[in-house]
């Protein structure tokens, strides 16, 4: 007797059990999208308005120009300007201030006398983070006062002046991709990836895991239903959520945001359905190994949300982690989506260039996909 496909019947009536809970679905969609705004807008690496406080010996136009150019950014604000050795380390002591500057009284003479003008810099180690930042920017900031003063000097009496006791140094930096290192531009994608691959494997881990609790899914196994058409059938809506979470979540990005999309809307589409399946496919997994919503559950949230928190590159190198984990990281779909996101968004990446993550993503959907078969198909013994 010739087999009808019933796909078409499977997915019509797993739109219909999520058009019945109207608010649910207002909520998963909605979900990423108050996710991105929360943590785009909270999460950031770049540290401003440090507090920082000044004794200033010196009280020279010299002394006054540093302090400037060390302002002149946000990443500074002066808190106090100190009288005294003491008073600046009365003010670290009590954490008013996160770094000390201490301009020595003959700094005006050194940088005339075109010598080495020593400045000394008190940082609060408190913080490892906010001082390391503190001193990066103002070393930073201290080198571009001292190419300023190098090409005044220039300027006044000839290169002759600078071969001796005052060389000029030179610093040729390009930054590429990101030119103005905005945190957005790093942070937005990554939460992208990290947010849809949770959200993925919940909603299906809890769809499936429902129908194993009320029955229902052992009446769709044994129906003349195929494995792989209830397989599919039960992704095909969820994978049509996720389009519209990423579509919205896009749009906040390039609104919001703006980080810049450079690449093909096409190679992000794709991309996006391998991932969706590969991440919703291990939800159908989860759901179809514990048979419980509650368990589904809790095995999604420790499954996905730190390895793709922790393991996907989003926060931290993967090359700095030890090998036991780098070696974990390689089955995290979000990693290769990560890559592929950031690469689309800032680079322009083509399908050459992102060929590897693509390939790995499709073995994975293809792993993951035969697994919930196998295991489905048990559920019939």
């Amino acid at each position: 007797m010739q087999h009808h496909s019933l796909l078409r019947p499977v997915i019509k009536k797993e739109f219909i059990q999520i058009m019945r809970d109207p608010i649910s679905l207002a909520v998963v969609i909605m979900i990423p999208i108050i996710q991105l705004l929360l943590f785009g807008y909270a999460i950031s690496f770049d540290i401003k308005h440090i507090p920082m406080g000044v004794f200033d010996q010196s009280h020279t136009q010299e002394s006054r120009q540093l302090i400037r150019a060390v302002t002149a950014s946000s990443y500074f604000v002066i808190n106090n300007n100190t009288g005294s050795r003491s008073q600046l380390d009365a003010l670290l002591e009590k954490g008013d201030i996160k770094i000390g500057v201490i301009i020595p009284p003959h700094f005006a003479d050194d940088i005339n006398a075109r010598t080495t003008a020593p400045v000394q810099v008190l940082i609060d180690g408190t913080d490892s983070n906010v001082g390391g930042v503190a001193l990066g920017y103002f070393i930073a900031a201290a080198q571009g006062y001292s190419l300023d003063i190098s090409q005044r000097i220039l300027n006044e009496h000839g290169a002759a002046s600078l071969l001796n006791n005052f060389p000029l140094l030179s610093q040729r930096l390009r930054i590429w991709y990101n030119q103005a290192l905005r945190t957005e531009n790093f942070i937005v994608p990554g939460l992208i990836a990290t947010i849809l691959m949770i959200l993925g494997v919940l909603m299906t881990s809890q769809s499936v895991a429902r129908e194993y609790e009320r029955g229902t899914m052992e009446q769709l196994i044994v129906s003349p239903v195929r494995v792989y058409e209830l397989i599919i059938g039960k992704l095909v809506p969820y994978i049509i959520i996720g389009f519209v979470q990423v579509a919205l979540v896009t749009l906040i990005a390039v609104l919001v945001f703006h980080v810049p999309l450079k690449g093909s809307l096409l190679l992000l589409t794709v991309t996006t359905f391998l991932f969706l399946v590969s991440a919703m496919g291990i939800g159908f997994l989860f759901s179809a190994v514990t048979k419980s919503q509650q368990v589904a559950m809790q095995m999604s949230f420790v499954g996905t949300m730190l390895p793709s928190l922790l393991l996907s590159g989003f926060i931290y190198p993967i090359s700095s982690m030890p090998l036991a984990l780098q070696i974990f990281s390689y089955i995290v779909p979000a990693k290769y989506f990560l890559v592929i996101l950031r690469g689309i968004f800032l680079k322009d990446s083509s399908v050459s260039v992102l060929m590897p993550q693509i390939l790995i993503m499709v073995l994975i959907s293809v792993i993951v996909l035969t697994l919930c078969i196998i295991k489905t198909k048990k559920s019939l013994d």
